[in-house]
């Protein structure tokens, strides 16, 4: 068990470098600019990475020891201090838990299959709730404000996003022969559906509202093969003015390519 959770902690740490290398994504730090984030930038988000690949290694290890959940979760919260002290932002603390709960629910399904995987994610997540409890934050401020579920629901559930979003949108469009707009369906799937706290916390229900229009426009025009790349980019323009972003999106994305890395859906079929 201990060499697979080891892959999944290193495919988990490249799912998140996919994430921020995929350009465009509006309102998000990429490799064009840094979307609606001043205080970001492509180097500060490696060296926070930097940090959850150390995170995500430790976590393996201590998963496969057999240690107490508490264990488990004081590594997530010296994780999260170490990226505050690194990269001087907490830019990944929301990928930091669904990474981290993804990995524990995987050392107890046991490759049983991903409804298993997301039966086991919402187990763990009661159970982390229960010796965690509701930590204070922009996205727990935005689910009492707007009585969003947010995070904390989606893990509860076992991540939809994940399992019944985001993979079947990047299959589907895989198996219509279009390997290189299946992230971008799988990112307009995302944001179609996401619940996303952080655009709920900057920009309210209308922020909300944007991002998930503008999913369901990402798809059509997938579907359609028109210049989604373009429709992109003029949305980031939007976001900026509006300081709107969607870092629920981005945490979901990052693991949508994470675990098809694990699964090797990412590589193209050998010849």
């Amino acid at each position: 068990m201990r060499s697979e959770l080891r892959r999944l902690a290193d495919n988990l740490v490249r799912g998140a470098f996919l994430e921020l290398y995929l350009t465009p994504k509006p309102g998000l730090v990429d490799l064009n600019d840094a979307g609606s984030h001043h205080d970001l930038s492509i180097s500060r988000m490696e060296a926070s990475l930097a940090v959850v690949s150390g995170y995500l290694r430790r976590l393996a290890d201590s998963l496969v020891r057999g240690e107490e959940l508490t264990a488990q979760v004081r590594l997530g919260i010296e994780a999260e201090q170490a990226m505050l002290e690194r990269a001087g932002t907490n830019c990944h603390k929301g990928y930091i838990f669904l990474s981290g709960l993804l990995l524990a629910a995987a050392a107890r399904s046991h490759r049983a299959g991903e409804a298993a995987l997301s039966a086991a994610v919402a187990d763990v997540a009661a159970r982390l709730f229960e010796v965690a409890g509701q930590d204070d934050s922009n996205g727990s401020r935005a689910c009492d404000n707007y009585g969003a579920r947010g995070i904390r629901g989606e893990a509860l559930d076992g991540l939809p996003a994940l399992f019944r979003e985001a993979l079947p949108a990047f299959r589907c469009e895989l198996a219509a022969g279009n390997r290189g707009s299946a992230a971008y369906a799988m990112l307009g799937r995302l944001m179609a559906t996401v619940e996303d706290t952080t655009a709920l916390h900057r920009c309210g229900r209308e922020g909300l509202r944007t991002v998930r229009e503008d999913g369901r426009a990402l798809e059509q025009l997938v579907e359609q093969r028109d210049d989604f790349m373009s429709f992109l980019a003029q949305r980031n323009e939007h976001y900026v003015s509006r300081n709107l972003t969607m870092g629920g999106v981005a945490d979901l994305l990052a693991l949508s390519f994470a675990w098809l890395s694990h699964t090797g859906e990412l590589e193209p079929p050998r010849q």
